[in-house]
């Protein structure tokens, strides 16, 4: 799954359900509870219907088949970020990197976006749990 837009089939229901709410804005494709472009809302993983008739769908898998070595530093690395919070600017690094080196993805090593900081947490997190950290 991509981390930031829903599957085809998802958007698909997502949006079926905007159209038959009672907020649902037809002439702009609003919701009138949250303001939001239902077409643009719906197709993003990470939001939810302010009236949790659907909720966000950013749950991203550990990959199979991991090599060897991806796995012993994300048990090496857990430790120092267990807390949720890294221990030193070195470890958040290695952190981004390891994360993006396993789940494709391309986060900045210097962010200080949290949220981003706490997917490359969970990420590394579920390795941590899923191979017996």
């Amino acid at each position: 799954m991509n981390r930031f837009f829903t599957s085809d089939l998802v958007y698909k229901e997502r949006l079926a359900i905007c159209k038959e709410c009672i907020y649902y804005f037809k002439p702009t494709g609003n919701c009138k509870r949250c303001g939001c472009f239902m077409s643009i809302k719906a197709r993003l993983s990470q939001l939810s219907c302010p009236e949790k008739y659907w909720n966000k769908t950013t749950t991203i898998e550990v990959p199979e088949g991991l090599p060897e070595e991806l796995i012993e530093a994300a048990k090496e690395i857990y430790p120092d970020i267990k807390n949720g919070r890294a221990k030193n600017h070195e470890v958040k690094k290695k952190m981004i990197e390891l994360y993006n080196t396993i789940y494709n993805a391309n986060y900045k090593t210097g962010t200080n976006c949290s949220s981003c900081l706490s997917s490359c947490l969970n990420g590394i997190k579920d390795i941590y749990y899923k191979y017996g950290g």
